[in-house]
């Protein structure tokens, strides 16, 4: 980790939010590659898997092959690779994807540079299980997020599982965007084609006042 002041840090945030207005996506890139490997740059990035994806995951599902979108710094595919699963995971960002490969030079998992928008007509019907993390609340509504959402189910197959965790709107926002909560409502509409089997709301302790959720559906035909 390299010797950056808080104030630096958000200063590169900052820089990076404000190129969403003219590219909704492609802020990610523009993002790790100003990072310059330093991780304390990236909000998002824990350098330890999800322990709410881990936890389900365990319980509920079958090992098999999945899909992370949006993978960020790899941790989330690494820890699915742990459990069993042949792991696909991509990122929009291309200096994500080969710093998630120098931080992993002896995984299995297929990194992939990609786009939710064009998924690979490879995965579609393909997964047993597809992963979205922080992903859908930081893309913009007006429809790049309608479009997004409307991907995922494609990807499973018969029987797969979709995980969704973010933060859900709870009418408190005070952060500048993204990220941009969720509602509920919005969840279950857009993922209405599937079986809702886990809506659970919780909050992580170093941020109380920030109600968050995870949620998972299945594909039944």
């Amino acid at each position: 980790m390299k010797n950056i002041s808080e104030a630096e840090r958000e200063a590169i945030i900052s820089q990076a939010k404000s190129a969403v207005n003219d590219e909704p996506i492609d802020w990610f890139d523009q993002l790790y590659g100003m990072a310059d490997r330093d991780s304390a740059i990236i909000p998002w990035a824990r350098m330890y898997p999800n322990p709410i994806m881990m936890d389900w995951v365990e319980k509920n599902c079958h090992i098999g092959k999945a899909l992370i979108i949006g993978c960020g710094l790899g941790d989330d595919a690494i820890g699915l690779e742990n459990l069993g699963f042949s792991v696909t995971a991509f990122d929009i960002s291309k200096h994500c994807i080969d710093w998630c490969k120098e931080r992993f030079p002896k995984s299995n998992v297929n990194w992939l540079v990609g786009d939710i928008l064009n998924p690979e007509q490879e995965w579609i019907g393909n997964f047993d299980l597809v992963v979205e993390i922080h992903i859908l609340q930081a893309i913009p509504d007006g429809g790049i997020r309608e479009r997004a959402a409307e991907q995922m189910p494609k990807l499973l197959n018969h029987n797969g599982q979709l995980l969704c965790i973010g933060r859900l709107d709870n009418g408190e926002q005070t952060i500048q965007p993204p990220p941009w909560p969720l509602q509920e409502d919005w969840l279950k509409r857009s993922f209405d084609m599937l079986t809702l089997t886990t809506f659970t709301e919780f909050v992580n302790q170093d941020s109380p006042n920030v109600t968050r959720y995870y949620a998972a559906w299945r594909k039944q035909v």
